[in-house]
């Protein structure tokens, strides 16, 4: 990559004096280099901090180059300007940046479906130059655009790559800061009552999320407390128990009933007791409540 950009600034393929409109379509891709460099030394693992540190400013520093190059061809938009802090202003506050952010996603969006459908355009003018045997000056054009298109993608992301390597580098100027005794002292333990305490909340937190979990995709009607077979033997149990009582209330009154010629004696004699009433109602015996004649 390092050959690719030396060659490119020794062929000087693009110029102070110029507009985008003055650069060639095949010539568009190459402007990308610096972009491409600057995610390769992002995505370097490396163990010791310094060289991290060094690594990521040289991230940095391509991207830097490749947004001021296209802010030069005035292919940096107004928003990915203010991003990008070009011109040493003080830093934004989190809400401008907030809609920033929101505005190059939705701009970010917008651009891959125009991508999508340049390069299905292409397939189609490649398709039909393959019929017809002849060259379509629209194949330059969308390819031109296509390209555009990926520049304008690739300022995006390289703002956004620059924020987050920035603010690593600080953290690691920060390690590097602090004294090489300090950095490998162990920090002595809390407390036994803030041990305690932390501990406490941390089980309490457990059985919150716990309980929370449990919560969740739970189902929206009542499930069954027994089985089909458990319910089966419940409604037989239930079924015996009645019969069971039926046969003994049948038995009881079996046991009890009087024969035929005791029951006419009962009602012959409760007959002739409401015959009696009749003849003599209550109080007709008492001479007392008479009046004197």
């Amino acid at each position: 990559m390092q050959q690719c950009q030396a060659a490119m600034d020794q062929l000087a393929l693009f110029s102070n004096n110029e507009d985008a409109d003055d650069i060639a379509t095949a010539d568009l891709k190459y402007m990308l280099i610096p972009a491409m460099h600057g995610d390769i030394l992002a995505q370097t693992q490396v163990r010791d901090p310094e060289v991290r540190r060094h690594t990521l400013q040289s991230a940095v520093r391509h991207y830097s180059r490749f947004l001021e190059l296209c802010e030069q061809y005035g292919l940096l938009s107004k928003d990915v300007n203010a991003a990008a802090r070009l011109d040493g202003q003080e830093p934004l506050d989190q809400n401008t940046k907030r809609q920033q952010k929101v505005q190059r996603f939705k701009r970010e969006r917008e651009i891959k479906a125009k991508m999508a459908n340049v390069q299905m355009k292409r397939m189609r003018i490649a398709h039909i130059q393959e019929e017809d045997g002849v060259a379509d000056d629209q194949d330059e054009e969308s390819e031109r655009e296509a390209s555009l298109l990926q520049i304008e993608l690739e300022t995006m992301k390289a703002v956004e790559q620059t924020q987050m390597l920035q603010q690593e580098v600080h953290l690691l100027e920060h390690a590097a800061s602090i004294p090489r005794d300090q950095r490998q002292q162990t920090p002595s333990p809390p407390p036994p009552d803030v041990m305690q305490h932390l501990l406490g909340a941390a089980s309490n937190l457990q059985r919150q999320r716990q309980n929370l979990q449990s919560q969740v995709f739970r189902p929206t009607v009542a499930l069954p407390t027994v089985s089909v077979e458990q319910q089966g033997m419940i409604e037989l149990q239930k079924v015996q128990a009645s019969q069971q009582k039926e046969a003994a209330a049948a038995a009881y009154r079996a046991a009890h009933e009087d024969s035929d010629e005791d029951s006419d004696a009962k009602v012959d004699k409760q007959r002739a007791w409401d015959d009696w009433k009749d003849e003599n109602p209550s109080g007709w015996g008492n001479s007392k409540l008479r009046p004197t004649a």
